[in-house]
């Protein structure tokens, strides 16, 4: 580590998680176009039957998870049904960071999905084009953000002092903020007397760094909806749905030295959001044929309120160090107070804040074709474009987030496979779902694309059934450090695999 670092490039950025090569973050975002996407994205959710077909169940109608996605297919309903979905989540995160690869893995039990639907169908011998519909009340686990990551590795490039003192200088003391102020504090980085606007640090050589992750929550949105029936051909529905997200966020980062003035120095940060959202989906299905059906939906942004708490707290572990010995090569005192350094412990206050978020809005297209009783296959493109999402909030300006939402976002289309051979009481499904990638190529050039591959059997003996299904979605992902003035910084590229098992049981009545 140099004991100077001079700024070639001067940024305001602050300090943050996941900010890898970032011109496009605009200079005081203060990370809440993280939460827009967190809050616009959806995993794996519904019913085991409609997970085994990689989700492209919106125009099959006849399944509980059409509440959520088109409730025109609550109008396929003959009868009354109740459903209940627990699952099952392993998942594997193998964290890449400095060549060196780390296995990560958790496991969580839910409840998936429930739902009744109450039917209200015409008698056969009843007049009219008007055949009745149902009315369903479903729940849906549409997202969890459980993980753990943690790494050690020996960084010969960089420590984190080396970024404090790249950001701080051409600035005076008084106007620091960030994790330079917190260097700064800590006897990290220091002025130099007569050029205070420029740093040095008394701590030499390279860390071990040290860093543990922990995200926890859910996502889980409620519906409310209705199909309707029009002579057997056209189906049409309305739903509202009620969203709900609890969001913990947990890191501990830590560098430790081989250094005769410095141990360690740790950051540990703290971030909780909770909030409630509302939607509104409508959507059509027509049956031209008995071998065909066509649909669309459209689903509306998600309003969201929301409230977030969180801190920080910096350790600084020293080995009674004088600082009267940091010099220049002229032997002239670096610091001029007089102090002995031991444990130094900062924190900041706990901060709160209430902000809106208004997610994209989607737009579904599917088709299916049915082989007699034997089975059928079926599709479903959805579109969206997250670059749509809006903050907006009383206790902060968040016009640089929502600069950054347009920086980094882009539209995306979603394209869902599925199909179903039935055999007796028995029901085969297979599917797969390619889920685009949320983030312009030019943000830092990874592809966070998503796949689903998916499979299932189920039986059926009509007033009951069972539905079994694994699923497995695989993508990347990146986290950084912490980062220089000019966006970059250490970075670890995480290579998910969650794997998913639900089991449906279904009573029909």
């Amino acid at each position: 580590m140099k004991r100077i670092y001079q700024l070639f490039l001067v940024g305001l950025a602050m300090f943050c998680l996941n900010q890898t090569s970032k011109a496009q973050v605009e200079p005081g975002a203060f990370g809440y176009y993280q939460d827009a996407l967190r809050f616009s994205q959806y995993g794996v959710y519904g019913t085991s039957r409609f997970q085994a077909l990689g989700g492209a169940g919106s125009v099959l109608g006849g399944d509980l998870s059409a509440g959520i996605l088109n409730p025109a297919g609550l109008g396929m309903f003959n009868r009354s049904q109740f459903v209940l979905t627990p699952s099952l989540n392993f998942k594997k995160f193998d964290v890449d960071f400095l060549g060196r690869n780390i296995a990560n893995e958790d496991t969580k039990f839910n409840l998936a999905n429930f739902g009744l639907a109450l039917n209200f169908n015409k008698g056969d011998l009843e007049p009219g084009p008007w055949r009745g519909g149902t009315l369903a009340i479903t729940y849906n686990r549409v997202n969890t953000f459980n993980q753990q990551l943690s790494y050690t590795a020996q960084n010969d490039n960089s420590s984190i002092i080396d970024a404090m003192l790249n950001r701080a200088d051409g600035f005076f003391p008084e106007e620091l903020g960030g994790i330079e102020k917190v260097g700064y504090d800590h006897f990290l980085i220091n002025p130099i007397p007569g050029a205070e606007d420029i740093y040095a640090s008394f701590v030499q050589g390279f860390p071990s760094q040290n860093e543990r992750i922990t995200r926890s929550g859910n996502l889980d949105q409620f519906n409310v909806s209705f199909g309707g029936n029009f002579a057997d051909q056209v189906y049409i529905g309305a739903g509202i749905g009620f969203t709900s997200t609890d969001y913990s966020y947990n890191r501990i980062f830590t560098e430790t030295f081989d250094d005769p003035a410095i141990s360690s120095f740790q950051i540990d940060e703290r971030l909780n959001v909770t909030g409630t959202g509302v939607n509104l989906n409508l959507g059509v299905i027509v049956r031209p044929t008995n071998f065909m059906r066509i649909g669309a939906s459209f689903t509306s942004p998600t309003w969201y309120n929301l409230s977030d708490e969180g801190d920080a707290i910096y350790r600084s572990e020293y080995k009674n160090y004088d600082v009267s010995n940091f010099r220049d090569d002229q032997g002239n005192r670096l610091i001029l107070e007089d102090t002995v350094l031991n444990s130094l412990e900062s924190a900041t206050d706990i901060y709160f804040s209430d902000y809106k978020i208004r997610t994209p809005m989607k737009l579904n297209a599917g088709v299916a074709f049915f082989i007699g009783k034997n089975g059928f296959i079926t599709a479903d493109v959805e579109h969206l474009n997250y670059s749509n999402a809006y903050i907006s909030s009383l206790d902060f300006n968040s016009e640089s987030d929502n600069s950054t939402i347009e920086n980094i976002y882009q539209s995306s289309t979603n394209i869902r496979l599925g199909g179903e051979y039935r055999y007796s009481i028995f029901r085969f499904r297979a599917g797969y779902a390619s889920l685009g990638d949320p983030y312009k190529s030019s943000f830092d050039g990874l592809d966070r694309s998503r796949s689903v591959v998916s499979g299932g059997i189920g039986i059926n003996i009509g007033s009951y059934f069972v539905d079994f299904v694994m699923s497995q979605t695989a993508y990347k992902d990146s986290f950084t450090s912490y980062t220089f003035a000019d966006g970059t910084g250490p970075t670890a590229v995480i290579d998910n695999k969650l794997t998913n098992a639900s089991l449906t049981l279904g009573l029909n009545f």
